[in-house]
């Protein structure tokens, strides 16, 4: 099915739904746009994720949250800033000057960014305080939340680049719909000419891309980011995940090989092996989503600390568990075998659980 099916728009935003991770899997509870949008514009109907449009403000600043790029705005475009960067002589974010709102980027753009960079970026953070999207100081803390990720990682990993701020206190006041009224005046124009000319910005074609990855185009971005800088990286090998992707790891015994971990994992981070008896597992295609920690129904899979750039960066995957499949004696249906008597948890435990309805009167 096509990724650009269920797509809910305003004048410029919309929303993939067949882009959002909470639509792929449905036990899956994320609700980061949510939280963080100033207008209550995304509300969750039946467990799905649902845009009303005529309360959507066009903002741009839930954009950096989604963890599958499943929102975007045609006037600017995150993806397609990152990547150009390191061109622009001009280092600072700023909402008012060189970007929209800087909700929309999150801590994969920014290490992206700081990493192709010989220039720390600078993020103007002064038009936060009293910005009427920052109500509550969702927006601005989730901004800072990002930096403070991506400083972490820049730091722990040894690069000489952070992410700096500048702190001044904005002197303007702003309204909530005039605010982006005339920034985006021109920018409405734009996009429409570019539209009458079948102009796609770099996400959205990437996304209509029928032999792209499941990744997000800043997950590979940033993976690329830190192949090509691997001299600026001093430390490679860590002890955490930085919350920025994931590693994990299955246990033999409890495993039952049901494969419902590789058919729900959104980015084939888990694979079988080839002769189907096995799981493998690709870090660099992990995004840290949970799915395959919520769906395995023994609890046989877990998220553990600790990740190798070098791993990260150049896919190298390992294998996580393995089985001989063998036929059960009792219900002639292959399992994975751990040794002892071949019969399969199921048929075990119909014994023990249901020996009752087959004990014999004379035996009462």
């Amino acid at each position: 099915m096509s990724n650009f099916s269920f797509v809910q728009k305003s004048q410029l935003f919309s929303y993939s739904g067949t882009n959002c991770i909470r639509n792929d899997y449905y036990h899956n509870a994320c609700q980061l746009c949510v939280e963080i949008c100033p207008e209550g514009a995304f509300k969750v109907v039946r467990n799905k994720l649902t845009l009303f449009t005529n309360e959507c403000i066009e903002c741009a600043a839930c954009i950096g949250s989604c963890p599958t790029e499943a929102l975007s705005i045609t006037s600017f475009d995150s993806n397609a800033y990152t990547k150009n960067f390191k061109e622009n002589e001009n280092k600072l974010l700023s909402c008012k000057k060189t970007t929209s709102c800087l909700g929309a980027f999150d801590a994969h753009h920014y290490i992206t960014m700081a990493l192709d960079s010989d220039v720390s970026p600078l993020c103007e953070m002064s038009h936060c305080d009293g910005c009427a999207l920052n109500q509550d100081k969702k927006v601005e803390n989730f901004i800072r939340l990002q930096i403070e990720k991506a400083n972490n990682f820049l730091t722990l990993s040894g690069t000489k680049i952070n992410i700096g701020t500048i702190e001044e206190k904005a002197v303007e006041e702003n309204t909530k719909r005039s605010l982006f009224k005339v920034a985006f005046s021109k920018l409405k124009d734009a996009a429409q000419e570019d539209e009458k000319k079948d102009s796609l910005s770099m996400t959205l074609a990437y996304q209509k891309n029928p032999n792209k990855s499941g990744l997000p185009l800043k997950f590979l971005h940033f993976k690329q980011a830190i192949k090509e800088n691997l001299p600026k990286i001093t430390q490679t090998a860590h002890q955490i995940n930085f919350d920025l992707f994931a590693t994990k790891e299955i246990s033999f015994k409890d495993c039952t090989n049901c494969g419902d971990c590789v058919q729900f994992c959104p980015t084939e981070a888990l694979l079988h092996t080839l002769d189907k008896q096995g799981i493998n597992f690709n870090v660099g295609n992990c995004i840290a989503c949970g799915i395959c920690d919520h769906i395995c129904k023994t609890d046989a899979i877990k998220t553990v600390e600790g990740i190798d750039l070098v791993d990260f960066a150049y896919d190298r995957g390992k294998e996580l568990v393995h089985y001989e499949m063998v036929m059960c004696h009792e219900c002639r249906c292959p399992y994975p075998y751990r040794g002892g008597d071949p019969i399969c948890d199921r048929c075990a435990n119909y014994r023990v659980d249901f020996s009752h309805v087959f004990t014999l009167a004379k035996d009462m």
